[in-house]
């Protein structure tokens, strides 16, 4: 009778140890809904055993403007390099360097200059992203923002640019922008005396005649934020002229983390319109939480805003490029850098992650054998608080060591555990934090 009592006992614990992770995500899911109308409280459940895929690093991408564009990198290489940007996006090139003068002959082309920032890009390990902005003054009817006085000369600089770059210093997979929000800088529209299609289309001619060229990508256009009419007014004229479009392009600057989660709905929804554009990357290339410099751009709640928009962005766009590496709008050095620093320690294999709240989103992933988890408490107002339990299901019973990252503290303290199959950790999580969890084998 007592060899039976202990085997019924035996079964049934190892039947709980098996049930537990499914009860715990299904407590997960309820706790979500506890704060009712006015937002779900978050209970992160991280899977260690379920790897979804790659993970999907969208927040890889810097931009910079005019603002300190020469010598925007002076200085800051490594600490560039220390985010592990795959991109940095740079406009002003045809305006700020010299590239394109004139003599009897006609054109004459400097790359001097321009090559110099281009190779700082390189050294920090990203691939430049080139806005092909703005007109050349040898070329301009009459301000940088004014057409051409011959198509056929803007084409012509656009197949020079893509020769030089792709081809000449064999830099594979270079992004070519036409234009930089044309919208705002020219008041380019779709149709009218100043039409964006006309000067898309000599750029996609001068794309199309680069010889000897790596592979690249060409699109557009940057507009100051997602229109309708510059999709439906933009794709059946690029299906119409047989002309390439590789990425279409926008900027997003918005306290509202929503706001970037719709612009993708909304151009998915436009999009489906034109199925043969169905394959078009979808890239914000300027993001911030403000347009103008410092405010939040510069605190905790921008650091917060970068994770928090990254996470909606996974599997749904390419990728957000952040405004700017540096000068007023610089980044470097301020909260929202630190936060590209976690971003960057992140693997590259994501992990299955259920429970994120209205406040508290999540990003799992596994490196190396180390699980990890990152969490952002993005609050605007600066009033909402939580403690959020993280479980870490499906592990292997051995020691752990858990590492909490918390930034802005610049500290990071570790712990032992034994744990079963699950290991929970409260994190406590104040307004626009941010919080890193690693747990490895001890």
């Amino acid at each position: 009778m007592k060899n039976r009592e202990q085997t019924i006992s035996f079964i049934g614990v190892v039947a709980l140890a098996l049930l537990l992770p499914g009860i715990l995500k299904l407590a997960n899911n309820a706790v979500r809904y506890l704060v009712g109308a006015e937002g779900r409280l978050a209970a992160i459940a991280v899977e260690t055993d379920r790897e979804l895929g790659p993970l999907p690093k969208v927040w890889r991408g810097l931009a910079q403007g005019g603002d300190n564009l020469p010598g925007f990198l002076d200085g800051l290489e490594v600490k560039v390099a220390a985010v592990k940007p795959a991109y940095i996006r740079i406009d002003h090139i045809y305006d700020q360097f010299g590239v394109v003068s004139r003599d009897s002959r006609g054109l004459v082309f400097n790359w001097g200059s321009l090559d110099k920032v281009i190779n700082k890009i390189r050294e920090t390990g990203a691939i430049p992203f080139l806005s092909l902005s703005y007109m050349p003054p040898a070329l301009a009817v009459s301000d940088s923002v004014s057409p051409p006085r011959d198509w056929n000369e803007w084409a012509l600089v656009v197949q020079r640019t893509i020769e030089h770059y792709s081809g000449e210093m064999g830099i594979d997979g270079v992004y070519y922008e036409v234009w930089n929000e044309p919208d705002l800088f020219g008041k380019w529209k779709m149709g009218g005396g100043k039409d964006y299609r006309n000067l898309y289309l000599y750029a996609a001619r001068g794309a199309a005649a680069a010889s000897q060229v790596k592979q690249f990508k060409l699109g557009g256009p940057g507009t100051t934020g997602l229109y309708p009419n510059w999709i439906n007014n933009f794709f059946p004229y690029i299906l119409k002229n047989k002309i390439r479009l590789d990425f279409f392009s926008w900027h997003r600057y918005d306290l509202d983390v929503g706001r970037y989660s719709d612009d993708i709905a909304k151009a998915d929804r436009w999009i489906e319109g034109h199925p043969y554009f169905s394959q078009v990357e979808k890239i914000i290339t300027e993001m911030a939480p403000r347009s103008e410099a410092g405010g939040a751009n510069d605190t905790a709640v921008g650091a917060a805003h970068l994770v928090a928009v990254s996470r909606e962005l996974m599997f749904k766009a390419k990728s957000g490029f952040s405004f700017a590496v540096s000068g007023q709008w610089g980044l470097v050095g301020k909260p929202r850098y630190q936060a590209l620093v976690l971003l960057s320690t992140l693997g590259d294999q994501r992990l299955s992650v259920t429970g994120e709240g209205s406040w508290v989103r999540a990003i799992g992933a596994k490196k190396d054998g180390v699980y990890q988890v990152i969490l952002t408490n993005y609050d605007p107002k600066g009033s909402h608080s939580e403690v959020v339990p993280v479980s870490f299901l499906g592990l292997v019973p051995s020691d752990y060591r858990l590492r909490t990252t918390i930034l802005g503290t610049g500290t990071t303290t570790a712990e032992i555990a034994s744990p079963g199959a699950m290991l929970q950790k409260e994190v406590a999580m104040q307004p626009n934090s941010v919080v890193l969890l690693e747990l490895e084998v001890k």
